[in-house]
Order: structure tokens, then sequence, then C-alpha cells
């Protein structure tokens, strides 16, 4: 976790019941207003146009930019809210083309990153470095070009809600009805830094997955990933029960509903399937951390190194998008663990190789 995402979240921990209601409110509002609707662009998508798994390479490219300049992982959640609400948008021509061409589709992503990070961020990333990271696919005029359509088409809207800031508040609400959370929450109570970081590591994953960024609800996602959490540390009957009659109570949500139960699944899913490609960052993170003294230049050049397999997806028909992002190498006790016990059988998460890759992960920025 960032500085500025546990900063955040320390604060919530010290609200009161009723200004963490109304916070949460107000999020949902959000993600039902029209202004920030998605629909699925991908459903009657040309096989020479847009997929899915190209647009999950995308993500994962953006995340790769965001780690190498120390920026926070929830500005790829942005910035990707930014590209699905636009490839949403039926009027909007510049939308329709991104929907039919892999280039024009990496020109809005890196274009909403950008937005992203002069949002969110303290330093922005600056043209010349779009440039570099892209590989020069495009050029300065390009980028200025697409961001003013962009803007203009959401008509500067913003402030699209994402899971993260959710999932933040109920956990923050989870502790005011179970109290061995609320006794820790000063103390650094080991339980509530699980359940937030597997939380997030969940989040982080969805944002490559369409039907969890897309077909699903902000909402649904980030309860969806607090109740596996919650599964994950053995959280007992009681204590779930608390927490679903808060929330069924407090917000109106029932977590018990089919898109809740779905969406779970969904994210176990894409665990399983993500599961190497994050071990595998957290090995190139460690061994960049050993090597962190390094000027703002070659740290262009390497974000440009990492951009390769992003830009061969301009250069090469859809049936070459598989693999263009693959891991540097895969973690191979993990890989032959997951072989010998299947995945998605159903055994308990905390029984299976979920658990081993959770505590790795806890102890690095993946």
């Amino acid at each position: 976790m960032t500085k500025n995402d546990s900063d955040d979240l320390l604060s919530l921990f010290h609200l009161s019941t009723g200004d963490l209601i109304d916070q949460t409110l107000a999020l949902l509002g959000q993600e039902n207003s029209p202004h920030y609707k998605c629909r699925d662009y991908l459903r009657n998508a040309s096989r020479s146009g847009v997929s899915s798994d190209a647009r999950a390479k995308v993500a994962r490219w953006l995340a790769d930019i965001v780690d190498y300049f120390s920026l926070q992982r929830q500005t790829v959640a942005v910035a990707m809210s930014y590209v699905d609400i636009f490839l949403s948008l039926r009027n909007v021509t510049a939308a329709s083309e991104a929907r039919r061409s892999v280039t024009k589709f990496q020109l809005v992503a890196l274009v909403c990153l950008s937005i992203a990070t002069k949002s969110l961020e303290i330093a922005h990333l600056d043209i010349e470095t779009l440039v570099s990271v892209s590989q020069d696919c495009y050029c300065a005029d390009d980028i200025r070009e697409m961001e003013m359509i962009v803007l203009n088409a959401l008509q500067w809207r913003l402030c699209a809600p994402t899971s993260l800031p959710i999932a933040h508040r109920a956990i923050a609400l989870l502790t005011k009805v179970v109290p061995r959370l609320a006794c820790g929450v000063n103390n650094h109570n080991t339980v509530t830094s699980c359940l937030v970081e597997f939380t997030r590591l969940q989040l982080e994953l969805a944002v490559t997955d369409y039907t969890s960024s897309v077909l699903r609800k902000p909402s649904t996602v980030a309860l969806a990933s607090v109740l596996n959490s919650m599964e994950l540390l053995d959280f007992d009957n009681r204590e779930k029960r608390a927490f679903s009659r808060a929330m069924t109570v407090l917000t109106g949500l029932d977590i018990h509903s089919m898109d809740f139960v779905e969406s779970r699944q969904e994210l176990n899913e894409v665990f399983d399937r993500q599961s190497e490609v994050v071990m595998s960052r957290a090995d190139r993170s460690r061994s960049s951390s050993r090597c962190s003294n390094t000027s703002s230049s070659s740290a262009s050049t390497a974000a440009s190194t990492s951009a390769s397999s992003f830009a061969s997806l301009s250069h090469h028909g859809p049936s070459s998008q598989i693999g263009v992002y693959e891991p540097m190498h895969t973690h191979e006790p993990l890989a032959r663990e997951k072989s010998k016990r299947g995945v998605g059988n159903k055994c308990t998460r905390k029984q299976s190789y979920a658990f081993e890759f959770f505590q790795v992960f806890v102890h690095s920025r993946i």
C-alpha cells in the first residue's frame, strides 16, 4: 500500500459510523450516475477490434508504468475507468475508432493514465515521458489531441467511482461491528492489515478483468473482495452475519444476492489466472528495489523497454495478441503446487496456494 493510501485508510478508521455511511452512500450515488455508466462495449466487437485480452494486457502495462515511477496503483484503476466510460460512448467518433483499432485503444489508455496522474499524483507524467514509454508509437501531438477529445467526451467529469474507496469504507464499517478489529485499529492489528492487503490485491487484479471492471458495479466488486478476504482469514459466521446486517441496514446492499456471489467467484478466477504473473512482478519489484539509484532519464528508458510488448499490439493482427504480456519467469514452486492441488477445487481458499501467494504479496508492493 502506498503512503497516501495508508494515510487515507487510517483516517477512515477514526470516522464515526454516521460519517462512513454518508460517504459510502455518496459513492453509491456516483456509480449510479448516468455520467459514469459503462456498457458492454465489446459485446459486438469485430475480430479485428479490441478484445478483453488486449484490454487486460494494456492495463497490466499501465501498472508497469506506475510501479516504475512509484505512483499509486489506484491511478491505474482510475485511468481504466476513464477508458471504459469513454469506450462506452455511442456517438463519439474517436470512441468508435478505439473499439475497432487496438492502436487507437492504446492511445486512449495512455492518455487516460496521463489524466489520472494529473488528478491523483503530486507529479504527473509529462508528454516526453509518455512518448518514450510508448516507444514512439505516438507523437506529442497525437497525445495532446486525444487528451482533449477524451476530456471533452467525458465532459470533464473525472470523479468516476472505483472499487477501492468503497472497499476501504466497508472495512472501516467492519471494524465498528467486529470488536476484535475495533480494539486493534490503533495498534496495527494484524488481522485488519491482512484484510486490507488481500482486498487491495484482488481489486488491483480485477482492474485487468473486463467483466469485473465493466459489467459489475464498483460497489459489487468492492464488497465481494472484502467477503473473499474475510473467508480467507477465517472470520466466523457471527462476524460475517454482523457485517451483512450492517451493510444491508445502513446502505441497502444485499451482499447475499446473486450479483455478489458471482462477483466473488469471478475474483477468485481472476486471482487464479494471474497469480504467476503477480509473483513474477513481486520478484521484479524486489530486484528493482536493489537498484533504486536510477536517474529520471534511465527510468524513462526502462519504462519504455517494458512497453515493448505493449507496442507490439499495434503492429500485429489479433491472432498474435495472446501472449503479448507474459511474466519474465514463473514462480516454479508455486506453479508445481498449483498443479498438484488443482485450480478451482472446493477446498477453502486458506488451504490453497492462494494463501502462500498472499504472504509474498503482503511483504512487497506488487
